[in-house]
């Protein structure tokens, strides 16, 4: 009886031994995954990030080449009008699901102050960076682009000029990406939760296997007793 009693409690500490061995193991596991997983989300957001920056240089080049300063300064709403077609078939998505939200804006510029002329894909003038910064901040001499960065958003403004060289307008292009973050979020919770899932079955399975034999021999040796 003693002996049996001593054996059973060499198994169970050995089970208990085991299962913390197994435990650890997988907590170790679960933070060496979230840590590559979170690694390749970041890796592929600054690619993505980079890939943006370059559509953002294309549009503004584009941008340059169409708009006539002269056009917006001499008839703003002839222009706002005219302007806003082009752009639409200019910059329209090609693709059904994005994870970004891309939107433009265009401001006359007179006297000092900036009045909206057309935009897209966006609720107020307010949403665009260059009505929440001073003039300074993004028209120079030579009216050349500013690049605008906050945490999840990234603008570029080009400054239009009349023939004199004037500026007479501002051109934003935005890309915000917090589509883009929420996906990475909701993957990277996804992913994090199967592999907790996995440890957890792993480890009921483990003392399934192991407890069910000796639970099974028991129960026939008290039936021989019988």
């Amino acid at each position: 009886m003693e002996n049996r009693s001593v054996n059973q409690s060499e198994m169970l500490n050995r089970i208990v031994r085991a299962v913390i061995l197994i435990v650890v193991s997988l907590l170790l596991s679960i933070m060496s995954v979230s840590f590559a997983v979170h690694h390749m989300r970041l890796q592929f957001e600054d690619e993505f990030k980079g890939i943006s920056s370059r559509k953002i240089e294309q549009v503004c080049d584009l941008v340059k080449i169409t708009v006539n300063g002269d056009e917006v300064i001499g008839d703003p709403a002839s222009a706002a009008s005219k302007y806003s077609d082009i752009f639409s078939l200019m910059l329209a998505e090609t693709s059904t699901r994005s994870v970004t939200t891309e939107s433009y804006a265009m401001f006359l510029y007179s006297d000092g102050q900036l009045s909206l002329l057309l935009s897209h894909n966006a609720d107020s003038a307010e949403n665009f960076a260059v009505a929440q910064r001073d003039i300074s901040e993004w028209l120079s001499a030579d009216n050349s682009t500013a690049t605008v960065g906050g945490e999840n958003f990234e603008s570029v403004l080009v400054p239009i000029s009349d023939s004199s060289g004037r500026c007479v307008a501002v051109f934003e292009y935005k890309i915000t990406y917090s589509p883009l973050e929420e996906l990475g979020d909701t993957l990277e919770g996804r992913i994090l939760m199967a592999v907790i899932i996995s440890v957890f079955a792993g480890i009921v399975i483990f003392v399934i296997q192991t407890l069910i034999p000796g639970i099974i021999r028991r129960s026939g040796k008290g039936g021989q007793r019988i």
